[in-house]
């Protein structure tokens, strides 16, 4: 049985490795617009989300069902089978990466055609080589999250990480040096990418290897036999959970997507400006997307992390513990996405000078961070849904919200520009979180104290969000002119998180905004609690006095 700090463990560990992976992939920004300019970083943008949307459709399912289908087999004492399924898995999988990578490949002319820019089909047709290596990563990863090893999980992601921005700005710099033109230079860049993903399965690898050595998964002889790596029945079995658990994972692609289909051409027929223009508009807004992405992190690592606990309790009959495990999941998704939000919200002009040098999308940035706070709890009711085995309502809600965000995009676009871009995020996210809040009200019974649970964590975050915001201001307000722009950005953005940081966790344990009970599932929960215990110590010896 799971122990208890495992679950919000495993959800931190990935957390923190999803936040390097994101500093790492957001910093890279930074060279990389100095290298192209702002309109190479667009078309770098527009062909992006296109990848992703391939990429989850290509992995996204199959790791969380999987982690679902070792984590029942473990409870149910059958740790022989475990090998038997990662191979069909690494079969079906392969062949899946292949067929993805032929459709993109060749159906790239037209897809640029629909997004409006014939420039795309190379950067296109480069990065489709990379699906033929990523499914096999989702599947070791699948495999880890069923044996909870979220460590191994997380340093894959940073070393994926590190080796793809390293491809992405020797590419550049060496293509860019030879005088190439920017479609040729983003292509390159495209191809570093599948470079990287190549000795990132290598390193997953040598970690399977490693685990293997401890723990084998390959007993005997019989993975020597067809028929152990080849089953339709587990195949139609596996796409039955890993379908839809790929449609709901889709929420950032297929809305990235959706902008990057209809924000140029609203751009050019709407706004009435050249492509160059529009290219270059894009690019300014998509400056806030690693900061969404790392906002809601953390109901993202919840979701990965949740899935195997919950599927081990229902498979179990644990109803209780099913009861207690959601709770948990909504309660840290709220009360870590909040202030991720409003804190991305509250230092967005400091980010955007630190980061690009300039204040352009600022504004569109800053309600980018709001968007972040429903994300995240999307994110984390997704996997609560797919680890009681409703993984099709998810999948369903998110068509619901692609259709809002199609109407969002078109309305708040055509009347705001990259503003609106940033406005239909933050409805299409509220909109299926809402869904997804009622379904599991539902199916599981779960206590929630409003005012506890709900209103006291919404003002001290709007009380960290002011004081965070403050602390910039007062940043910029002594050392305006006296340092360079991006120097002065960084100083902003590290005040403002630092005094964030403070006050909000400070105050989570001065009120406290924590129960003693949730603590016992956090790892470092008693030392949390000896501090708490002694700040109501003091705060009772000093109202006796």
């Amino acid at each position: 049985m799971l122990k208890k700090s495992h679950f919000l463990a495993g959800a931190l560990i990935l957390a923190v490795a999803g936040i390097l992976s994101k500093v790492i992939g957001m910093f890279y920004r930074i060279p990389l617009q100095e290298i192209v300019g702002d309109n190479g970083l667009g078309l770098y943008q527009e062909v992006y989300p296109l990848y992703l949307t391939f990429l989850i459709l290509a992995t996204a399912g199959v790791p969380v069902a999987l982690s679902r289908v070792i984590a029942e087999a473990l409870a149910e004492g059958k740790q022989g089978s475990v090998g038997q399924i990662l191979a069909r898995s690494m079969v079906m999988m392969g062949a899946i990466g292949v067929a993805l990578f032929a459709i993109l490949y060749v159906t790239s002319p037209l897809i640029a055609k629909m997004m409006g820019n014939p420039h795309l089909i190379e950067p296109i047709r480069a990065i489709s080589l990379s699906l033929l290596f990523v499914p096999l990563i989702a599947v070791i990863r699948g495999f880890f999250y069923g044996y909870q090893k979220m460590l191994y999980v997380g340093l894959s992601q940073i070393v994926e990480q590190t080796l793809r921005v390293v491809f992405i700005l020797v590419a550049s710099l060496y293509l860019v040096s030879l005088g190439e033109d920017t479609d040729t230079v983003i292509t390159g860049v495209n191809f570093g990418t599948m470079i990287s993903t190549f000795l990132s399965l290598g390193f997953l690898a040598l970690l399977m290897w490693m685990h293997n050595r401890k723990d084998s998964v390959f007993t005997g002889a019989q993975w020597k036999r067809v028929d152990w790596w080849y089953d339709r029945a587990f195949f139609a079995s596996m796409w039955r959970i890993a379908w839809p658990i790929c449609i709901s994972a889709l929420v950032i692609p297929i809305f990235s997507l959706t902008d990057s289909f209809l924000a140029i051409n609203i751009f050019r027929y709407i706004w009435n400006v050249d492509g160059l223009t529009a290219d270059t508009w894009f690019g300014i807004y998509s400056r806030g997307g690693p900061l969404l992405q790392m906002a809601s992190l953390f109901g993202s690592s919840i979701a990965l992390s949740i899935v195997p606990a919950i599927a081990e309790a229902v498979r179990q009959k644990d109803s209780e513990r099913v009861t207690t495990l959601t709770k948990l999941s909504l309660r840290f998704a709220w009360l870590i996405g909040l202030p991720a939000g409003l804190g991305l919200t509250a230092v967005a002009e400091g980010a955007n000078l630190a980061l690009y040098g300039d204040m352009e999308g600022t504004r569109a940035m800053a309600i980018l961070g709001i968007s972040a706070i429903p994300l995240s709890l999307l994110l984390a009711t997704n996997g609560i849904l797919q680890g009681i085995g409703k993984e099709k309502i998810p999948a369903r809600h998110l068509l619901y919200g692609v259709l809002v965000k199609v109407a969002a995009t078109l309305v708040f676009t055509s009347l705001l520009g990259m503003d609106g871009l940033s406005l239909s995020w933050l409805c299409a996210t509220a909109f299926v979180c809402i869904l997804n809040m009622r379904t599991i009200n539902r199916l599981v019974t779960v206590p929630i104290n409003w005012r506890f649970d709900t209103l006291y964590p919404l003002l001290v975050a709007n009380l960290m969000l002011l004081l965070a915001w403050g602390a910039t201001e007062a940043v910029e307000l002594l050392l305006a002119g006296k340092e360079k722009v991006r120097l002065l950005g960084a100083l902003e953005t590290v005040s403002g998180v630092g005094v964030g940081l403070i006050i909000y966790l400070g105050l989570l344990l001065l009120i406290p905004l924590i129960e003693e009970k949730e603590l016992e599932w956090l790892p470092g929960g008693n030392k949390l609690r000896t501090l708490m215990n002694a700040i109501r110590k003091k705060q009772t010896q000093s109202k006796i006095q």
